[in-house]
């Protein structure tokens, strides 16, 4: 007699794998082949060449959240036999993995409806079915700039490799990968789909591959991600002096344009070169004249600016970043609502800052 237990008709897909699994049954789904495959990748054996090889390390972001992110590494000549700059070796390294498993095709109606969106100039009705999953086989790998190649980072990029057409494959959201990009400064972050992998490159003098290691580089507190706003901030401004415009594309940060931004106890504003702070001294309507100037202490920091009146500490706030404490300033300002100290510091990076506090 059956066991109306074993009966699998009403079980989902996953239920049935393990119920498969449970019993000795080895069942390979695709998504396993596809692991598999970038194992193999990643384990090449070193060629018997004669030519001496590094190992490059990079990580593996999965979709996946219950699956841990994973160090990688391939072999690299420790002399490019193409040349002084070989161009990112991680482009043809991964291609393989984004291969589209067989009987896998885009879904059409998803590219309709994304080219309204990002494809303004092109007529999406010219591009033929076959044409896209012919694209998804081959595996195309698109780069996002987590960090962009600045002076102060010397020239040094961190970048995100993605599937071209993950998301016209269905595949599914990578929020991991979206939490670093929020962390580096991208609000709202851009959508990753499928598993994605984080490289670094050195931009100058020439271009090259270089190591991004697991925890070193994807802890919060790593140094790059630290960094990471400030310096795409930078970047954006340096872009904004070259094309003559600013970026119209993104809304006005706070305390720019003379709009003062009211913070508990405080209110600033701010250009790219320096931020404004004003602070009521008292709760009375003293004029400037009737403020002891004995009784007034500010002091810079760094990264900081505590102002205290009459023994009471006013203000005490961690700036966002650093200032030039020979640059900065005060003085006091009096109005119907009675007198401020104006505190005016020079920004150490001319930047607009997204927020005022660390």
């Amino acid at each position: 007699m059956g066991d109306n237990n074993d009966n699998t008709d009403d079980m989902t897909t996953e239920q049935r794998l393990n119920y498969l699994r449970e019993r000795g049954i080895q069942v390979e789904t695709a998504e396993d082949r596809r692991r598999q495959q970038i194992k193999n990748i990643m384990n090449e054996p070193d060629e018997v060449d004669g030519i001496e090889y590094d190992d490059l390390q990079f990580v593996l972001i999965p979709h996946d959240e219950c699956l841990p992110l994973k160090q990688l590494s391939m072999k690299v000549p420790k002399i490019s036999t193409k040349g002084p700059s070989a161009g990112d070796l991680l482009l043809e390294e991964l291609k393989p993995f984004f291969k589209a498993p067989s009987g896998q095709n885009v879904d059409m109606d998803l590219l309709k409806g994304q080219g309204t969106k990002s494809f303004a100039s092109a007529d999406i009705t010219k591009i033929s079915e076959m044409t896209m999953n012919m694209v998804a086989r081959e595996g195309h790998i698109e780069t996002f700039p987590m960090v962009h190649p600045i002076e102060s980072n010397k020239y040094t990029s961190v970048n995100v490799y993605l599937d071209e057409v993950g998301l016209l494959k269905r595949l599914p959201m990578n929020k991991r990968a979206a939490d670093f990009a929020v962390k580096a400064g991208f609000d709202p972050p851009p959508k990753f789909y499928g598993d994605v992998f984080l490289g670094r490159m050195k931009n100058k003098p020439v271009l090259k591959n270089v190591d991004f290691k697991l925890d070193e580089d994807t802890n919060p507190n790593a140094t790059w991600l630290q960094n990471a706003v400030l310096e795409n901030l930078e970047h954006q401004t340096a872009m904004d002096k070259i094309t003559g415009k600013k970026n119209v594309s993104n809304n006005p940060n706070a305390g720019e344009e003379g709009i003062s931004k009211e913070e508990a106890g405080y209110s600033w504003t701010q250009t790219t070169e320096e931020v404004e702070l004003v602070i009521p001294l008292t709760s009375e309507k003293l004029t400037s004249k009737e403020v002891k100037a004995n009784k007034l202490k500010v002091q810079y920091f760094t990264k900081k600016v505590i102002v205290e009146y009459d023994g009471k500490e006013l203000l005490k706030l961690a700036l966002y970043a650093t200032v030039d404490v020979d640059g900065c300033t005060w003085t006091l300002d009096s109005s119907d609502k009675g007198t401020s100290v104006v505190v005016t510091c020079e920004k150490m990076k001319g930047v607009s800052w997204p927020r005022i506090n660390l």
